[in-house]
């Protein structure tokens, strides 16, 4: 009778694992899509507020201008 109780104990304590590794998942999918979503707002929020600043960068006038001198 013992053989048939550690082995219900086993299944039982076997299940109860399988569920807490299926909860630990769906917690982890759950804070993956928040965190995409968090991604997504900021993303969103620097096209939003970026402002076209044409040649405000330095390299965009290197070379425009050649001093030449005999």
């Amino acid at each position: 009778m013992s053989e048939v109780a550690s082995m219900a104990a086993a299944s039982t304590q076997m299940s109860q694992q399988r569920v807490s590794e299926q909860a630990q998942i769906q917690v982890m999918k759950k804070s993956m899509d928040m965190q995409q979503q968090g991604a997504m707002q900021l993303l969103e929020g620097i096209s939003d507020t970026a402002v076209p600043t044409a040649g405000a960068n330095p390299s965009d006038r290197v070379g425009a201008n050649i001093d030449v001198k005999a």
